[in-house]
């Protein structure tokens, strides 16, 4: 599972002590908790590094009463910069894609990560940038350090994933990159992980 492990790289941007503000983000109860400035290793299709990503993360947490929580995690104003040398589409087995990307090419990209915590506490205030700018880190400070669960971590329940990466670096081939899936409900009961490719970001 490539994107819900990846994300909890080392910061390199500006990171203050900020605390986060909790919201009521619309009239069902749902708060957004962040942004935080965050950057992680990107890995593609091989399981390989490809990029650096920097971005911001904000949570969007429902408390849905019985116990459980949705939580939306968003990548905002998101950035990245190669790496190389395998291009993130490099092991699509369909559709039309390269296999390498040679490092410095610049690009934006945006996506989402939702699924459900089961957790008897919930701290929506506790977030600092510092304990927040990765999704264990939110995890850990918002819902406890032990007993909370989270289905796209556990393939447990459902989970949804998105991620859309464009480059205009003229030196590239392929400009456009996706990466999308999560898991699914089989008929069984089971739940089921599916990961679907499309593009990429490549100059061969």
């Amino acid at each position: 599972m490539r994107r819900i492990v990846v994300f909890a790289g080392a910061l390199f941007l500006s990171l203050a002590l900020v605390p986060a503000i909790a919201l009521a983000g619309d009239d069902n109860g749902t708060q957004q908790i962040g942004p935080f400035d965050s950057t992680s290793t990107d890995n593609g299709s091989c399981s390989q590094p490809w990029a650096i990503d920097m971005f911001q993360r904000l949570f969007k947490v429902h408390d849905n009463g019985d116990g459980t929580f949705a939580v939306r995690e968003e990548f905002r104003e998101g950035r990245f910069v190669t790496s190389g040398p395998v291009s993130p589409g490099a092991c699509e087995t369909q559709g039309q894609h390269g296999s390498t990307v040679a490092a410095g090419a610049q690009g934006h990209f945006q996506g989402f990560l939702e699924g459900t915590v089961t957790s008897a506490t919930f701290s929506p205030d506790a977030c600092t940038q510092a304990t927040c700018s990765t999704l264990a880190g939110f995890l850990t400070t918002t819902f406890g350090a032990g007993g909370a669960t989270f289905t796209c971590n556990t393939g447990s329940g459902k989970c949804t994933f998105n991620f859309e990466y464009n480059s205009p670096d003229q030196s590239l081939r392929y400009h456009h990159w996706t990466d999308r899936g999560g898991y699914t409900q089989a008929q069984d009961g089971t739940f089921v992980y599916d990961e679907v490719f499309s593009g990429d970001i490549a100059n061969e």
